[in-house]
C-alpha cells in the first residue's frame, strides 16, 4: 500500500493550520515560540460595557449632591411617600419594620410638603413610593427582602 496519500494529507493539514499556529511560509516568517503560538490561539478578551453607565453616573451625582437633604446625615435610605398613594403606607410600614430589624435609619419624605416634592423632582423620581440609597434610585414599591439585600451588602 503506498504511503503518499496519508503523507500528502498530513502536509495539507499542517499547511491549513499553519496560520492559526503562527506558522507561515518557512522563508517568510521566523518560527514562533510555544508561548506565542498558545497566545495566538487564545480567545480575545471580551470587554462588556455597561449600557447605562452614563445614566448611573448621573444618578450617583444627583444623589451625592442632594445627600444632606435626602439622608440628613444619619439615614441609610430615604423613602418618598404621598398621601394619595395606596401603596405608600404599606411600603413605609415594611421599611420601618426592616430598618428596626437590621439596624438602619430611614428618612421619610412626604411629597405633600413643597421641599420634599422639589427634592423628588430634582432626583427625577416620578412616582411614589420611591426609595433612594447612596448608590441607587428605586421607583415604585419594593419588597422588603430586596431592600434588605441592598442595605446589608
Amino acid at each position: 500500500m503506498p504511503r503518499t496519500r496519508p503523507v500528502a494529507f498530513r502536509i495539507f493539514a499542517f499547511a491549513a493550520l499553519g496560520p492559526a499556529l503562527g506558522a507561515g511560509p518557512v522563508a517568510a516568517q521566523e518560527p514562533l515560540s510555544l508561548r506565542e503560538r498558545i497566545d495566538a490561539l487564545r480567545a480575545p478578551e471580551i470587554v462588556i460595557e455597561e449600557p447605562y453607565a452614563d445614566e448611573i453616573a448621573d444618578d450617583l451625582a444627583m444623589i451625592a449632591a442632594e445627600g444632606d437633604a435626602l439622608f440628613g446625615g444619619e439615614a441609610d435610605i430615604a423613602l418618598f411617600v404621598g398621601s394619595d398613594c395606596a401603596e405608600c403606607a404599606a411600603a413605609q410600614a415594611e421599611l420601618a419594620a426592616l430598618a428596626e430589624r437590621i439596624g438602619v435609619d430611614v428618612a421619610v419624605h412626604h411629597t405633600d410638603q413643597a421641599d420634599s416634592a422639589a427634592l423628588m423632582k430634582r432626583l427625577t423620581l416620578d412616582m411614589v413610593p420611591s426609595y433612594v440609597m447612596p448608590d441607587r434610585l428605586i421607583r415604585g414599591a419594593m419588597p422588603a427582602f430586596v431592600l434588605e439585600r441592598y442595605l446589608t451588602r
